[in-house]
């Protein structure tokens, strides 16, 4: 999810209209020319499990489920580790309805799509985002509700800020929470909300919630 208040965010978008992505840290952008002065690093594709999520320029794998993502505007690419712990729990977890909070490109509501779960209801307060999620949901020609309403669902996903993750979980009608987008040393704290599973990737975390009955 891209915050337009960002004064890094919005000169970048500014420079590269074509994409910007925070990475690790810093930040990548998307141009249909190498920059002059910018590092140069090709967009990769990136298998988790089945699935596997890459650029429409790439050929994906006859034995995976493929999620083509466009990098556009909007965080998500599929490369990053928080995105890719997601993908872990989600692929072990039986497929029902699910909300995506800070849905970005919409990598995982498509994702969970393509895995099953429906209906997948995509949520988040960038418009770029719910445009891009709605352009890469067509892409792949699956069914993902976009839009601002936190609708009632088993699941939610939330890889965004641990601050807003521990904001956001009391607000949500659901019953289960996949949560990334912190560091290892982070840990979700809602009351009434008890952890089921913890992954684990470069240093960063994501975890499956529950709410206590």
């Amino acid at each position: 999810m891209i915050v337009g208040g960002e004064p890094e965010l919005a000169l970048l978008l500014h420079i590269f209209p074509e994409g910007v992505e925070e990475l690790d840290g810093a930040f990548a952008v998307y141009a249909d020319e190498p920059p002059v002065g910018f590092d140069v690093v090709a967009v990769e594709d990136v298998r988790v499990g089945r699935v596997w999520v890459g650029p429409p320029w790439d050929e994906p794998p006859e034995d995976a489920v493929a999620v083509v993502i466009d990098p556009g505007r909007a965080f998500g690419t599929g490369a990053h580790a928080t995105t890719r712990l997601c993908l872990e729990l989600l692929q072990e977890l039986e497929p029902t309805s699910l909300l995506d909070v800070g849905c970005g490109s919409g990598v995982l509501s498509v994702a969970a799509a393509k895995l099953g779960f429906a209906p997948v209801n995509a949520v988040d307060v960038d418009e770029v985002a719910l445009e891009t999620t709605r352009a890469n949901a067509a892409v792949n020609a699956v069914s993902v509700e976009v839009g601002a309403e936190l609708r009632p669902a088993a699941l939610a996903v939330m890889n965004i800020a641990l601050d807003v993750v521990e904001a956001m979980l009391p607000r949500l009608p659901v019953e289960r929470a996949v949560t990334s987008g912190y560091l290892e040393r982070d840990e979700p704290s809602v009351e009434g909300w008890q952890p089921i599973e913890r992954r684990v990737r470069d240093g960063w975390a994501a975890d499956l919630l529950e709410l206590r009955p």
